[in-house]
């Protein structure tokens, strides 16, 4: 066999990782010439920083956190990050600690964030406003990713967070509670993406293309319903799942509406609804800048020969 290319992947452990489990373990990123080390980050700020320095090739960050990025290094457009494929648009849920069954005894506690000022701290703040929360009713604690922030649910470090799967199966079976889905926090977003820095990626086009291959041949291949059974062994692989679970994290994933996007294209309204969020929260002035600020459509398109919808 030929020698393959190596890329750095970093993103966050997280059930949504499974095309990435799929790739790997299946062959179909060394199908497309691709030797992926994959790395977990323990959290947002630590990975944009990994890809701004280029120690990371490729990262699947929350669209919010390449926005942020972008508009604090903005006089520097050669470190610039952006987005080049759609992961999924959510799958998250709002978990309180067993003592907290209902969103209005959080009034004076702890809420468990990744960052105070990225990722998807700003869809919590806005929900807590939805149900008559101030500013002053709460106090965000910086935790990390979302195994972190699981735990520090579990220990009791915090009241409440936003999980993904498999931890808000994981989190209600120790009896916390379920506040709010993700279709409470926003009917339509952008969560998470590919990204990369541009440098990098006009340098090596042809590289960032089989990787978007390879990526959308595997979500496709974890579409397929020949291949449930060994998805749903994947997630127990890597997220030490029992059946019963990893089934149950499994349909969630391929949820037509909520779930991961098949063929992993950019969420244009969702990435508006991302500028639209940052702006009422006041971290983006009016006008707002176009989403084609954060966003290069010709990789995928090159890659695919799609048109992103």
């Amino acid at each position: 066999m030929a020698s393959l290319n190596r890329l750095r992947l970093i993103q966050f452990r997280a059930a949504y990782n499974l095309p990435v489990h799929a790739a790997v373990d299946h062959g179909i990123f060394a199908k497309h010439g691709l030797e992926v080390e994959v790395i977990y980050t323990p959290g947002s700020d630590v990975l944009i920083e990994s890809l701004k320095t280029g120690r990371f090739q490729i990262g699947h960050p929350a669209a919010d956190d390449v926005v942020a990025a972008v508009e604090s290094n903005d006089r520097d457009r050669e470190s610039d990050l952006f987005l080049f494929m759609g992961l999924h648009s959510g799958l998250m849920s709002l978990l309180a600690a067993p003592e907290f069954p209902d969103v209005q005894l959080l009034r004076g506690r702890l809420l468990g964030v990744d960052s105070r000022l990225t990722g998807f701290v700003f869809l919590l703040e806005k929900f807590l406003r939805s149900r008559g929360f101030s500013p002053n009713d709460y106090e965000l604690v910086e935790v990390g990713g979302w195994e972190h922030r699981y735990r520090a649910l579990l220990e009791k470090k915090i009241a409440a967070t936003l999980l993904t799967a498999p931890y808000i199966e994981e989190a209600l079976a120790a009896g916390c509670h379920l506040l709010a889905r993700g279709a409470e926090l926003s009917s339509v977003y952008q969560a998470t993406c590919g990204a990369a820095r541009r440098a990098w990626a006009r340098d090596h086009e042809a590289l960032l293309a089989r990787y978007i291959r390879a990526y959308v041949e595997a979500t496709r291949w974890c579409f397929e319903p020949r291949n449930r059974r060994t998805c749903s062994e994947l997630l127990e692989k890597y997220h030490a799942l029992d059946q019963t679970r990893a089934e149950k994290t499994l349909t969630a994933l391929l949820e037509p509406d909520s779930g991961l996007y098949p063929h992993a294209e950019l969420n244009l309204p969702g990435i508006g609804a991302v500028l639209a969020l940052r702006a009422e929260m006041g971290r983006l002035t009016a006008p707002l800048p176009p989403v084609e600020k954060y966003i290069d459509l010709s990789y995928y398109q090159n890659a695919l020969g799609a048109v992103v919808k």
